[in-house]
């Protein structure tokens, strides 16, 4: 069976490592490639460098994508067979609509789960403001400074209006959420197959 070079091997641990020890290692690496400690003229070149040894931790340190992974390194350690490899142009586009599917899922996820924090906060805001005017209103306090509380009324208002939007919506950014999750991992998949099919030591 050929040995192939892994993701492991390019962090420097065994495929047994746990996760303290990966983001040691990863520590330790990110040193060299970080775009802040290259010079000018490499710059691009480190990014990339970082870009790819991000993709290569959040594969390992994920429970799933690590069982896929070194699925995905047995199938081809068994059946070295050389396949065709992707242009750098796909493998780019593999990379870039990686990073757009993973932003999507962050900022669903947000909605998905700030919605009550949202409405709560709003409500307060708002009804604290309401509050404070009509002390101030039953005080004669200037007109000014009552238009600069009834300024966080509104402010509380559309807070809570968009929480209780996203709340409405729960169910929808659920199932899309879902759905952009099962494409990262087919990315996810296509990247480390394209990463790994031709690696050997």
């Amino acid at each position: 069976m050929a040995r192939i070079r892994t993701f492991y091997d390019e962090l420097g641990v065994g495929r047994e490592a746990r996760a303290a020890e990966i983001r040691r290692a990863f520590r330790t690496i990110a040193r060299r490639y970080h775009p802040d400690m290259n010079p000018p003229d490499r710059k691009v070149w480190a990014h990339e460098q970082m870009s790819r040894l991000n993709f290569i931790v959040e594969t390992l340190l994920d429970r799933e994508s690590r069982i896929e992974y070194d699925r995905l390194v047995r199938k081809y350690e068994q059946d070295p067979a050389p396949r065709p490899r992707r242009t750098r142009r796909q493998v780019d586009a593999l990379e870039r609509e990686f990073a757009r599917v993973s932003v999507e899922i962050m900022n669903l996820g947000g909605k998905y789960s700030n919605c009550r924090l949202k409405m709560l906060v709003g409500s307060v805001v708002a009804l604290f403001s309401i509050g404070i005017v009509a002390i101030g209103s039953l005080l004669s306090i200037q007109d000014i400074y009552l238009d600069f509380i009834r300024f966080f009324v509104l402010v509380g208002a559309i807070t809570a209006g968009i929480g209780l939007s996203d709340l409405i919506g729960r169910n929808h950014y659920r199932k899309r959420i879902e759905e952009l999750r099962s494409r990262q991992s087919e990315l996810r998949r296509r990247m480390c197959e394209s990463w790994t099919m031709h690696s050997t030591h």
